[in-house]
């Protein structure tokens, strides 16, 4: 009976877990994770100073590169240039001459109303005054003006003996080296003074003039186009003016296209010698008011321009 008695509580204990165990949910509430619910993630080793790399399936997505955009395409129109200028040897022609500049503001002005008829001059500058306006001088070059050198400081050349000559010279063809890269070949000394010294040892062609409508003196730009325009012929003819006075840029504005009219073609001094006058422009050699007015060859009969 003893031996019942532990048989039957163990019994009584056994019957009471049993029930316990079926009253009890079967499957974890909504909010709550089972360890089996978690992902697996493998352990990765770690590279000091470089950030570890994600699953392949966290990665994300790398933005493939846009295309540059396309830049317009540029007109394939080339610059229009200059008409080439020729010059006619069988037509009359005369020479503008400009001396003592280049002006700051005057001599850009005379090379606009150049440049709007398709015409050059020569410019005869000042060494000492190239500083003044040296984009203008540059500019007369490049629209094919000649410029020659009217010594370094506007002194009587012909007063000075030879080394005095040579280092006037020098001063000015440093100068001129610095705005244009090269040097004038031909020469207009102040006043036309000259002596023999200069003559035959500048090594420039030294140029005059033939027609001086005194510019310098009256400051008139009337005036000035009325002595230039009572000439009877201006053909061959080298024109003095001065590009430092606001009356002289007037009267080149009236000159300019009424010498195209009349048929004249606007041409530098070293056109004129070798296409009117069929010669060489050479270096110790003189062109005064005499070469111009004395050596030029006749033109054909067709061609010579209407009286002034």
């Amino acid at each position: 009976m003893r031996r019942m008695i532990p048989l039957l509580l163990a019994f009584c204990l056994l019957l009471t877990a049993c029930g316990a165990a079926a009253t009890a949910p079967q499957e974890p509430p909504e909010h709550l994770t089972t360890v089996a619910q978690l992902p697996q993630l493998q352990p990765e080793t770690s590279i000091p100073g470089r950030m570890p790399e994600l699953p392949v399936s966290q990665e994300p997505e790398q933005a493939e590169p846009e295309a540059p955009e396309e830049a317009p395409e540029e007109s394939a129109e080339e610059p229009v240039s200059a008409p080439q200028r020729v010059v006619d040897p069988t037509r009359p022609m005369v020479a503008l001459t400009y001396d003592d500049g280049p002006h700051a503001v005057y001599t850009d002005q005379i090379l606009d109303i150049l440049e709007e008829n398709g015409a050059v001059a020569t410019f005869f500058e000042v060494a000492q005054n190239l500083s003044k306006a040296p984009e203008a001088v540059r500019r007369a070059a490049d629209l094919g003006c000649e410029i020659g050198s009217h010594s370094y400081r506007h002194a009587n050349l012909g007063k000075m003996d030879e080394a005095a000559q040579q280092a006037d010279q020098a001063a000015a063809d440093a100068l001129f080296q610095q705005v244009l890269g090269t040097v004038p070949t031909l020469l207009r000394p102040p006043y036309g003074s000259m002596n023999k010294a200069l003559k035959t040892t500048c090594g420039r062609s030294i140029v005059t003039w033939s027609i001086d409508p005194e510019d310098w003196l009256c400051r008139d730009a009337d005036t000035v186009v009325k002595r230039i325009q009572a000439e009877k012929s201006l053909d061959g003819q080298v024109i003095l003016l001065h590009s430092i006075y606001d009356s002289t840029v007037e009267a080149t504005r009236t000159l300019v296209p009424w010498l195209l009219e009349q048929g004249y073609q606007l041409v530098t001094v070293s056109e004129l010698i070798e296409n009117r006058f069929a010669d060489q422009v050479e270096p110790n050699r003189v062109y005064n008011y005499d070469y111009f007015r004395t050596q030029l060859p006749p033109l054909p009969k067709e061609t010579e321009p209407a009286a002034a």
